[in-house]
């Protein structure tokens, strides 16, 4: 077995806060004169954590690359190393920075400067997800069998994840943040965001730009904002006029709350007692965190680098040579892969996996940018398949797939077993309007993403299949 270590880095652009972290990643290639390569991460350290900074921006929405680029520069000669050594990576771009126009900006200056990365929009859903999985909250649920929840407070949402047995079972996202109001050392506020107008109405409070805010008020802002966020993520309330999107809360109730992000690393320092203190860095933050530890949630292992990527890899492999391309887009870069199980059940059951489908494909629409295609379809737990299993299978996915991603005209659908090119054609009879990309033999893990390549030996196609990796 042929062992690597690779450089890694992994880079979170938010609305408010920029890190980056330096990893080494062993990487142990099973690789023989019978297979095709196949690579795992086998170990992985963190050698380099950057300082937090501020997100160079040129306006509310789009990042300033060429100030990025400069900070860049600089994080790697702090780390002591050059652009050529990094073979690997993923760059996540959350918030309001989560636009198109700047994944496309950072992207192509990758491209030109280091390895091969993993560059994604994270939506609020994919926000939380990856703030559960960076702050160890994931992991906790699956040693201690209870759900768990992961605030992540940010600048400006708080990404709520509940996780259980290592999966994430329920996300969403509460206008909750330290960069709501902003104000200076006197207490003059200069920023009111307007999502909380209609919180402050109902509590029957008042904050308006300009005006000279009392610690006082301050701080019972801070406490309801605090008190609304636990009580839903409680279930204690079955609404809240915070909800970034509308959510039909569930009954779960977790059984440990926990708090990461900006505000998260905050909650164990000293309460601020004046205006000034409060105001440290031009916002409520220290005000709110505070009034999170207050109410008793525990502060996460990880805080401000909790949606830090510690690390990408990828797996190169070539797809079954039966496959079906009714595409002329190949190359395709950075699709993330969704798993739906075929059948569960004893028999095959069309409605069961119609259920399953519609469930994954819904949540994954919510968590992916609008990409086209917005995600590749991946089928496990493949049974025997017939005819007639085949065609109600294309009938669905398609229909499905129509259904959750409206304006997609490209579908990619993976599957282990040998069953592509049938599989294909059935699906572009179902849907004559979409494009059609199906492979087999590829083996995926949920979460992953996929690169697709051109031809390589007549219908196969190259495939890397990259794996985001967290710090442990």
């Amino acid at each position: 077995m042929l062992q690597k270590w690779i450089t890694s880095i992994g880079l979170d652009i938010g609305t408010s806060t920029t890190k980056l972290i330096v990893s080494n990643l062993l990487i142990a290639n099973q690789q023989n004169q019978f297979t095709l390569p196949g690579c795992q991460i086998i170990d992985r350290r963190v050698t380099y954590a950057s300082s937090i900074y501020t997100t160079p921006m040129l306006n509310e929405v789009e990042i300033d690359v060429q100030r990025l680029t400069v900070l860049l520069e600089q994080e790697y000669k702090n780390a002591g190393i050059s652009l050529d050594q990094v073979e690997a990576g993923a760059v996540i771009i959350t918030g309001e920075t989560a636009r198109k126009q700047n994944a496309e900006s950072i992207l192509h200056y990758l491209a030109e400067h280091a390895g091969d990365f993993v560059v994604a929009t994270a939506g609020a859903d994919l926000e939380g997800i990856l703030a559960a999985k960076g702050s160890g909250a994931i992991e906790r649920s699956a040693e201690t069998n209870a759900v768990i929840a992961n605030i992540d407070v940010g600048g400006g949402t708080a990404n709520i994840a509940l996780c259980q047995n290592r999966k994430v079972i329920e996300t969403f996202t509460l206008h909750v943040g330290g960069r709501l109001i902003r104000l200076n050392e006197d207490g003059l506020v200069t920023y009111v965001s307007s999502h909380l107008t209609e919180f402050l109405k109902n509590n029957s409070l008042t904050l308006r730009e300009g005006e000279k805010a009392a610690f006082e008020k301050l701080s019972s802002i801070c406490q309801l904002l605090a008190e609304e966020t636990v009580n839903y993520v409680k279930a204690l309330n079955q609404n809240s006029s915070l909800l970034v999107s509308p959510h039909t809360r569930s009954s779960i109730h977790p059984e440990t709350i926990m708090v990461s992000g900006g505000v998260g690393a905050m909650m164990k320092k000293q309460k601020p007692k004046t205006v000034k203190e409060v105001a440290i860095h031009g916002d409520v933050g220290p005000l709110l965190a505070y009034h999170f530890q207050s109410i008793q949630v525990s502060q996460a292992s990880e805080t401000t680098r909790a949606t830090v990527i510690g690390a990408g890899m990828q797996n190169t492999e070539v797809s079954g040579s039966t496959v079906y391309i009714g595409s002329k887009r190949l190359p395709l870069k950075n699709i993330p892969i969704i798993k739906i199980p075929v059948q569960q059940e004893e028999t095959w059951n069309p409605q069961l996996f119609q259920e399953r489908a519609r469930a994954v494909c819904m949540q994954a629409s919510t968590i992916f940018s609008a990409e086209d295609p917005p995600a590749a379809i991946a089928l496990s737990h493949f049974p025997y398949c017939s005819y007639k299993m085949l065609q109600e299978l294309a009938k669905i996915i398609s229909d499905e797939f129509i259904v959750c991603f409206r304006g997609a005209k490209c579908l990619v659908v993976l599957c282990e077993q040998d069953i592509a090119k049938a599989l294909g054609q059935a699906l572009a009879k179902q849907r004559k309007e979409l494009e059609i990309i199906c492979l087999d033999q590829i083996d995926f893990t949920n979460g992953d993403y996929i690169d697709l390549g051109l031809p390589v030996a007549g219908e196969a196609i190259s495939v890397s299949v990259k794996t985001l990796a967290f710090s442990s």
